[in-house]
């Protein structure tokens, strides 16, 4: 039943709230139109904002439920653009399959709960993509150590409060990333540690831009 399996995913409230919502935030932001996620598992809410989007996994049920048309008919159905949605999954690791991903051809990469994606999902990136990290598994602290990143934004979701209006700001961007605990670990201790630091001014997620060349660090 990969279509239950989508909404079930799709419905709940999670660590992010509605990531709909995140996501179309985003997407009003960055004008990003392909978009890549790794480690994405059952979350097929990119599809109903972003016209082209290509999904990686290596969880079995992941893998089955994208396999048929469940996952294009129900994305049809919830869509917010004109066109039919383009959806690509990719099965296994993806810190392998990632590799054998053509370079420099997304416009935003999502790494939400699913370790170091940008370590390995950069070279995909245009000149200028995106990415958006959360802080679960460290990912954000690594794009900021990244030379190739800068950060762009931050956004702020309150479930409790108001699920559906995230709130997206530019202002103040230097206090964001700055440790309780001075200094900000390095990207070895980040890995011993397999989860981020704790920050001063804590963000629900945090939107980077690609500068530099995407390929080498």
């Amino acid at each position: 039943m990969p279509e239950q399996d989508f909404t079930a995913y799709l419905d709940r409230r999670d660590h992010l709230g509605d990531r709909t919502s995140l996501y179309r935030a985003v997407a009003a932001h960055t004008g990003a139109r392909r978009v890549l996620y790794p480690g994405s598992y059952l979350d097929l809410a990119p599809s109903t904002v972003w016209p082209d989007v290509t999904y990686l996994d290596a969880d079995a049920r992941a893998r089955r439920a994208f396999q048929g048309s469940d996952a294009t008919a129900l994305a049809a159905r919830r869509k917010e653009y004109p066109e039919h949605p383009r959806i690509t999954f990719v099965p296994g690791d993806y810190t392998r399959t990632l590799a054998e991903l053509p370079e420099a051809e997304w416009d935003l990469v999502l790494s939400l709960y699913a370790g170091p994606v940008s370590e390995h999902a950069t070279r995909c990136l245009r000149p200028g993509g995106w990415l958006l990290a959360n802080n679960s598994h460290a990912d954000a602290g690594l794009a900021h150590l990244d030379p190739r990143y800068r950060l762009a934004a931050v956004l702020h979701l309150d479930p409790g409060r108001d699920p559906g209006r995230p709130r997206l700001t530019t202002d103040d961007l230097d206090r964001c990333l700055q440790p309780k605990r001075p200094p900000h670990p390095t990207r070895e201790q980040l890995h011993a540690a397999g989860s981020g630091t704790a920050y001063t001014h804590p963000a629900t997620a945090y939107l980077f831009r690609l500068h530099s060349p995407a390929h080498g660090r």
